[in-house]
Formats: structure tokens, C-alpha cells, sequence
């Protein structure tokens, strides 16, 4: 039995470490983003995202996409927020794919006289059959303060748009 020089075992080691830390570098780069804690479902037929109960004081903010969610079209979306954080100074909407990585896209919102904000959205499209979108919530309170929230939908691609 042939017992491995320190040279040799020095060498395994550190190619052991030097996979192994790659590894975990690609995950760490790859991994996805963790969600918001205050989370809601997305309705595609009515277009209408709610938040389940949340720890903060989000519960009615409400997004409408105008005739519902559909691919690769300028859909009209209005958020419309609770009276708790309704004087909010900026507002914008941040769409990313959970399942593949299709870039970061930023919606930013303007405020109506009616306490409502809208902006134009676009879903991209996936080569995928069925894709996972988070719409985050990004907001500056009344006091300056960062507060963000997401709502979820997964999207099937039609094979036409392919």
C-alpha cells in the first residue's frame, strides 16, 4: 500500500478546496434573491396582485394590471396602497424572473390625485413553457425610509411567441 507524499496530499487538498469553493461561488452568484416578507399572489385572468396578512402595514396595497397579465404588451398597472403609507415620496416597481434570469426591469410610478401611482408594465417573454415573476414593491416612505414588498405569478409562454 502506497502511502501519498505531503507535495501529493497538499495538492489533493487544495483541489478539493478549489472545486468545493467554486461550487459555492457559482451558488452564492446564482442563488436566487430571498422574497420580501410581505408576499401575494397574482391573478393573470383579472390582472389584480394582493398581499396575504403582513407583518407591516402594507395589507390592501393592490396592484391592477389593466385587462390582466399578459406577455410582451405595455400593460397599463396601478398600485394602490393603504392609507398607512399612502404619503410615500417614491414609489417603483422592480420585475424579475425567479426561475431564469431575464434581466432586472424598473417601473418607476407616478403619483395621481386620486392616492393611486401607475406606471407602463412589459412581461417579457421566456423560451421556457412556464416562467416565475416576482414584482417587488420598492418604496421611500414618508420618512425617507426604504420598505419593500412583492407579489408572485407564474406565466405560461405561448408557443406562437416562441
Amino acid at each position: 500500500m502506497k502511502f501519498f507524499s505531503k507535495a501529493e496530499l497538499i495538492f489533493y487538498a487544495g483541489a478539493f478546496v478549489s472545486v468545493f469553493g467554486v461550487a459555492a461561488l457559482v451558488k452564492m452568484i446564482h442563488s436566487e434573491d430571498p422574497l420580501p416578507d410581505a408576499l401575494g399572489p397574482c391573478n393573470l385572468d383579472t390582472g389584480l396582485c394582493t398581499l396575504q396578512e403582513t407583518p407591516e402595514r402594507f395589507n390592501g396595497a393592490t396592484i391592477q394590471f389593466e385587462d390582466g397579465i399578459r406577455l410582451n404588451r405595455r400593460i397599463s398597472t396601478t398600485l394602490d396602497l393603504p392609507k398607512a403609507v399612502q404619503n410615500a415620496q417614491d414609489i417603483k416597481l422592480v420585475l424579475e424572473g425567479r426561475d431564469m434570469y431575464l434581466g432586472v426591469y424598473e417601473y418607476p410610478l407616478s403619483k395621481r390625485p386620486d392616492n393611486t401611482w401607475h406606471s407602463q408594465v412589459v412581461v417579457p417573454l421566456c423560451t421556457d413553457e412556464r416562467m416565475q415573476w416576482v414584482l417587488k414593491v420598492q418604496m421611500k416612505d414618508a420618512m425617507g425610509r426604504d420598505k419593500e414588498w412583492a407579489y408572485l405569478f407564474d406565466i405560461d409562454n405561448p408557443n406562437e411567441a416562441i
